[in-house]
């Protein structure tokens, strides 16, 4: 990953932008999203901008010292880009050069608007027209009402916050409340199911957590072949005991925040030992394996009444198993043996 992928406050703060044309008219109406105070140095505007009361034609020519103080800085007249983004580096101001990456210090992902809900997509410039594609895909399957939903949960916060206790009691509440009954109901309009939703929500997490283990087998180091049930329990996992060899691609489907801890995978190496400790303690962890469960590991974990599953993966085919198509002296051979 060459950019570090963050997004910038802009809140009353100065965006530069040097040139008023179609490329400038461009940024800016990503810029006028937010609460920035847009500068523009330009010898004309575009008629959008001049008519726009945000923007603020500050001057007709260009010189450096009118970037001071400004937060982000974007170039869009070729004629002045070089030189531009030298006097903005020079300055320590993050400055992009329309359609130049290689002389800008950030570049701008194609982006879903959800207010408060953004998703941004980068490509890291090589390939912007896969970038839109992605977003034109991501856009279709956001509904329209999520940003409302995001600012309904943030009127939530302070109560859940006095209700539930950090960890996975907390994380459950709003896992459940943006992906169950409580989403559907608000996104349908539907009020008073809403509302009853999130009381029940909040009495159902209210009370101690209880532990589980999911034995998650690996049928290959392919993240492809991962079932959908399996991904979700790595994004639900408080601790995920994997063994050593487990691939990284895979592991890093799992939250940022979830404890990992990885073990030889070996008869009774304390694998068994460390489920039950953390599942006693209320955690929800995921085992994962790189080959069938452990009849130790399973049974430990039964013996003691704690709830477990077991979520397999697709295995690829060995060679042994796939069938040849038969070929047309096959079929003929057979036909005669059948008829003789």
């Amino acid at each position: 990953m060459r950019y570090f992928p963050i997004f910038f406050d802009l809140k009353d703060r100065p965006v530069t932008v040097i040139g008023g044309g179609e490329e400038a008219l461009r940024k800016i109406r990503l810029l006028m999203k937010t609460d920035a105070v847009i500068n523009v140095i330009a010898p004309d505007l575009h008629a959008e901008l001049a008519a726009n009361p945000r923007v603020n034609w500050v001057a007709k020519a260009y010189h450096a010292g009118l970037l001071d103080g400004a937060a982000l800085v974007y170039s869009a007249d070729a004629s002045l880009n070089e030189r531009v983004a030298a006097d903005a580096q020079a300055l320590g101001i993050p400055v992009n050069a329309v359609d130049n990456p290689d002389i800008s210090s950030f570049i701008v992902p194609s982006i879903v608007d959800r207010d408060p809900v953004v998703v941004a997509i980068g490509t890291e410039g090589t390939a912007p027209i896969l970038g839109q594609g992605l977003r034109a895909r991501v856009d279709a399957m956001l509904p329209q009402e999520l940003g409302d939903l995001a600012r309904s949960a943030n009127a939530l916060r302070e109560r859940v916050a006095e209700t539930l206790p950090p960890g996975n009691r907390r994380r459950s509440f709003w896992y459940r409340f943006f992906f169950g009954d409580v989403r559907d109901a608000y996104l349908a309009g539907d009020s008073c199911s809403y509302l009853a939703g999130v009381e029940k929500l909040l009495q159902s997490e209210a009370h101690p957590p209880t532990g589980r283990v999911s034995f998650v087998a690996l049928g290959s180091d392919d993240p492809d072949l991962l079932t959908l049930k399996a991904q979700r329990k790595l994004h639900e996992a408080d601790v995920i005991v994997h063994d050593q060899d487990a691939p990284a691609e895979i592991l890093e489907m799992a939250r940022r925040d979830a404890v990992r801890v990885p073990v030889k995978g070996e008869l009774y190496d304390g694998t068994a030992d460390i489920l039950l400790e953390e599942a006693r303690a209320g955690r929800l962890v995921v085992r994962l394996s790189l080959g069938e469960a452990s009849l130790e590991e399973t049974v430990s974990v039964a013996a003691e009444g704690i709830a477990f599953e077991t979520v397999p993966t697709v295995a690829l085919a060995k060679p042994a198993d796939v069938i040849p198509f038969p070929l047309r002296d096959d079929i003929r051979d057979a036909i005669l043996r059948a008829a003789s």
